[in-house]
C-alpha cells in the first residue's frame, strides 16, 4: 500500500526513503518530579531497569545532568504502530507509516523488524537508547536498507535513514508512546557516504509511535 504512494513524484524520494522506515517510540516528556538529589546511592547509575515476568518493575538511579531519576524500565519486547503527525509528503494525516516488533535491552541497544517492508529491501534495523528522565527514554535509531525492488531486480541503496524517538513508558509499564521523526540522508558506499548524517534530508516525517508490551501469556 505504501509503495503505491509513494510511486508518485512528489513521494518518490520520500517513500523510498520511507521504505527504510524502521519503527521508533516515544512522547517527550518527564512527567514526574526527579528523585531528591541525596538518593544517588545506585551500585551501577548507568544501568537501564529490568522489567520482570511478575508485572513489576526493578528500577535503578540514572544521571540526567545534575539530576538523578527513578526509571521505569522499557527493556523487552513491544508490538508498535506509527502513524503520521498530520499530513506531509502526500501522505495523510494519520497514515500508518510503519508497525512491527521492537527489542529493547538492559545494555542500551535496540533492534526493530519492520512490517511496512518487505525483507528483500532490509525490514532489520538498529537502534541505542537513554534514560533522559523518568519513565522517558531518548533512541537513536539507523536503517540502512534498499529503495523498494522493481521488476524483480534488487533495490537500490539510498542512504541512512536516521529515527529519533523520545519514549514515555506508563506507569503500568504495559505501554509507552511518544514522538517519532524520520529523516531520510542520501549516501553511498561507493564514495564512503554510506553513513551519513549530515546536510539537508531528502525527506523528513514527523509521527507519533504506540507501543505494547508482549508478555507470556
Amino acid at each position: 500500500m505504501i509503495w503505491n504512494l509513494l510511486a508518485s513524484k512528489n513521494v518518490k524520494i520520500a517513500v523510498a526513503l520511507s521504505g527504510l522506515l524502521v519503527a521508533g517510540l516515544a512522547h517527550a516528556g518527564c512527567g514526574d518530579a526527579p528523585a531528591a538529589a541525596g538518593k544517588q546511592h545506585s551500585s551501577n547509575p548507568g544501568a537501564p531497569a529490568v522489567y520482570r515476568a511478575d508485572g513489576l518493575v526493578r528500577t535503578a538511579f540514572m544521571t540526567v545532568g545534575d539530576q538523578w531519576f527513578e526509571d521505569a524500565s522499557i527493556v523487552g519486547l513491544w508490538e508498535f504502530e506509527v502513524r503520521l503527525k498530520g499530513a506531509q509528503n502526500g501522505l495523510p494525516d494519520g497514515f500508518l507509516f510503519d508497525w512491527g516488533l521492537a527489542m529493547w535491552h538492559e545494555d542500551g541497544t535496540e533492534m526493530q523488524f519492520s512490517a511496512g517492508r518487505p525483507p528483500s529491501a532490509g525490514d532489520v534495523c538498529l537502534g541505542v537508547y537513554r534514560a533522559i528522565g523518568r519513565n522517558t527514554f531518548k533512541m537513536h535509531h539507523v536503517a540502512l536498507g534498499l529503495s523498494p525492488p522493481q521488476a524483480g531486480a534488487a533495490g537500490t541503496y539510498v542512504g541512512p535513514a536516521v529515527i529519533e524517538v523520545v519514549a514515555t513508558v506508563d506507569r503500568s509499564g504495559e505501554n509507552y508512546t511518544g514522538s517519532y521523526v524520520l529523516s531520510q540522508f542520501a549516501g553511498s558506499p561507493d564514495d564512503g557516504t554510506e553513513f551519513n548524517e549530515k546536510g539537508m534530508p531528502l525527506a523528513v516525517f514527523n509521527a507519533m509511535i504506540t507501543a505494547h508490551r508482549v508478555t507470556v501469556k
